[in-house]
């Protein structure tokens, strides 16, 4: 017996061992996310709407696992969604009972957009990939059914927007547009200190059906009005999350003769500005030496400036013109007109004491701008602040037209 409970009582402690051997240990290592923690940052950071919504939600809901996609706002390297149709993640703000069938063709850094009119002429726009990455609006042209070819524009310079910013205490400097990199003369497109405009995403639907189109190198596709979603970020030194600045949506409609741009900017950190042009039009001046500003107060003015003008990117501007809407064209060919208008004015005249300007640029080249802030001044606007620039370009031909009398001369010599 005495054998036996000495076996007994060796068995228990064995058991008694084992058990406390399987016991994990506790330690001071904090649990492992699931989530990158840039996610957690923006969710943190989201807009009050969001916040608000958020703190309404039962502590048994927030349990459950939300099915709805989060907002995209802030994140230097946040991903978003891309649906198979528009119409389930975006709305389109230029949406039209009836679009025109365009096409799309896609060649080495540029996509054109073409309409085509019954007699045979045709009208191209174009998105271009700039050299760090980004793509953006680039030359307009109108071509006869003969085959002359009206290049209004270029792409060597801006339509959308650029800001004067940076961070608070920082390097105000021009970011965005044909200022996403700073052109050191050694710059690369993998050194994220020589540039400030970061894209992440563009995507081309339908804008009639809403379904998404793929446009293969050296293909054409047809659809009916083009609707483009594009997401990029703009920052100050290093492209890392504490460094953006601003994160961007912009939504795209070309249909027919048009294209217009909404552009959404999310500043995720208070940003300093020192001045921003939220929409712009070059023109060579023999197809745009006559500007005429409606003014918003409804009167006009028409200012001419010399087909072949001496101004050599000096100061030459005539600005203060309260103008949202304004039409383009030119005494040696008065027939192509091109009309530039903003549709939110709050926004994209924000503190401006310029407003529409008028630039006699160079001896060949005009350039209108539309300006939001005071030039010569710095301001700081909060962080989570949100502004919708909203602008539209669309060409028309007039065989007929005359032109106007001319209130204002600009750039001949006295």
């Amino acid at each position: 017996m005495k054998t036996l409970r000495t076996c007994l009582l060796l068995l228990l402690a064995l058991c008694l061992l084992a058990a406390c051997q399987s016991t994990p240990e506790t330690t001071s290592q904090p649990p492992v996310s699931s989530a990158p923690q840039q996610e957690s940052s923006a969710e943190a950071s989201e807009d009050a709407s969001s916040e608000e919504a958020s703190s309404e939600i039962s502590s048994e809901a927030s349990s459950e696992e939300s099915t709805e996609p989060e907002p995209p706002r802030e994140g230097a390297y946040m991903s978003y969604e891309i649906p198979d149709n528009y119409k389930d993640v975006y709305e389109n703000p230029f949406a039209l009972e009836t679009y025109e069938e365009m096409e799309i063709s896609a060649s080495n850094n540029t996509y054109t957009i073409t309409y085509r009119y019954p007699d045979g002429a045709s009208y191209r726009t174009c998105l271009v990939k700039k050299r760090w990455g980004m793509w953006m609006l680039g030359a307009m042209e109108y071509t006869h059914a003969n085959g002359t070819k009206v290049r209004m524009s270029e792409s060597s310079t801006d339509y959308e927007w650029v800001l004067s910013c940076g961070k608070v205490g920082g390097n105000i400097t021009f970011r965005g547009g044909n200022h996403g990199d700073y052109t050191y003369s050694d710059w690369n497109a993998n050194d994220s200190t020589k540039t400030n405009d970061h894209f992440i995403d563009m995507t081309f639907y339908d804008a009639a059906t809403g379904e998404k189109v793929e446009v293969a190198n050296g293909k054409t596709v047809k659809v009916n009005g083009l609707f483009v979603v594009l997401h990029n970020n703009v920052y100050e030194d290093a492209y890392e999350q504490e460094n953006v600045l601003i994160n961007v949506e912009k939504l795209y409609l070309f249909n027919g003769e048009s294209v217009s741009v909404q552009s959404k900017l999310y500043l995720t950190s208070d940003v300093a500005f020192g001045n921003a042009y939220t929409c712009m039009f070059p023109v060579a001046k023999k197809y745009g030496n006559y500007i005429v500003f409606h003014n918003d107060d409804g009167t006009t003015k028409v200012t001419k400036t010399p087909v072949t003008g001496t101004s050599n990117y000096g100061n030459n501007f005539d600005d203060r013109n309260k103008a949202s809407k304004v039409t383009v064209f030119g005494e040696q060919y008065p027939a192509y007109h091109m009309t530039i208008e903003i549709h939110n004015p709050e926004d994209q005249f924000y503190q401006s004491d310029r407003h529409t300007r008028l630039w006699d640029m160079n001896p060949s080249q005009n350039k209108l701008y539309f300006s939001a802030f005071k030039p010569g001044s710095t301001i700081t606007v909060k962080k989570d602040t949100e502004f919708t620039y909203s602008s539209s370009w669309t060409f028309s031909y007039n065989p007929d037209f005359e032109l106007p009398a001319v209130d204002k001369e600009l750039g001949f010599k006295k």
